[in-house]
């Protein structure tokens, strides 16, 4: 294997790595913040609402850092060392490499743009909050059995809204993970209904959320950050009214959490963490 092909395969590894740690480590953090009796308040809309206020605030900051890290790779002077071989010609050398931050728009909200990424957003608000009420209500371990069919409506939903065919053979694996999901279910020693339905509208949404996502990528020039800036901030301001009307009270009587710095530090790491994803 060539030197080449070793780095891209560790890049990979590294990636994929990286992506499993952070989810996981999400997805834990999350069941603490809803169900632990000493941090947790149990109100699942409060905590995704505060996680997409977090995230705002990171690509608001990103985009003044990518700003500036833009401004300094226009500004510098662009030299680079003269590489020679054996022979003592000159080869091309690899340019610098961009500034991490540079991948980062300007975070602007434009209320044009923001309207045709709304529908988009109700879905996202829709994903987020199943996604959350299902990990509140059932075990960890539990948790992606109860989403399990995500790739069921990715394929029915690609059909209906994108025409995109289905093989016999697609149908038959389908087949199984719903035989899967099935049995995980029976199985399951403290099955919750409600968690188990939650799930299931979950990866209704997921399937949608990927949909839509293709549709209005176009709207913001295909930049999956102003992607995310548009639709959490578009998501904090629909958060609001159903944190009033389901979780005021809850969250008037939770003063103790509200006051701890243990609790707000892992509803930051937590919204670090969903925020990072993005990234890897």
């Amino acid at each position: 294997m060539s030197e080449s092909s070793q780095a891209q395969a560790v890049y990979i590894a590294s990636v994929v790595g990286t992506y499993w740690v952070v989810s996981i480590s999400m997805v834990y953090l999350n069941k603490i913040l809803m169900s632990n009796e000493g941090i947790s308040i149990p109100a699942p809309l409060f905590v995704t609402w505060y996680q997409c206020v977090f995230t705002v605030l990171i690509c608001w900051v990103a985009g003044l850092c990518g700003q500036r890290a833009q401004k300094n790779a226009a500004t510098s002077p662009q030299y680079s060392a003269v590489m020679t071989n054996e022979n003592g010609e000159s080869v091309p050398s690899n340019p610098p490499k961009p500034s991490f931050f540079a991948q980062f728009p300007k975070a602007e909200y434009v209320m044009g743009t923001a309207k045709k990424i709304f529908p988009l957003s109700l879905v996202f608000v829709g994903m987020i909050t199943f996604n959350n009420l299902c990990l509140k209500w059932v075990e960890v371990s539990f948790y992606n059995v109860a989403r399990s069919l995500t790739i069921v409506f990715n394929v029915f939903l690609s059909r209906v809204f994108l025409g995109m065919p289905t093989s016999c053979k697609t149908l038959v694996c389908l087949g199984i993970v719903i035989l899967g999901f099935l049995m995980g279910s029976h199985g399951e020693l403290n099955f919750s209904l409600l968690g188990t339905l939650a799930g299931i509208m979950s990866s209704l949404f997921v399937s949608l959320n990927s949909i839509f996502t293709k549709k209005v990528l176009p709207v913001v020039d295909d930049n999956h950050w102003k992607l995310t800036f548009y639709n959490n901030v578009n998501a904090s301001v629909l958060f609001i009214p159903l944190i009033i009307i389901f979780e005021g009270d809850v969250i008037m009587n939770a003063q103790e959490q509200l006051t701890s710095s243990a609790f707000w530090s892992a509803m930051s790491v937590a919204g670090f963490f969903g925020f990072s994803i993005g990234i890897v």
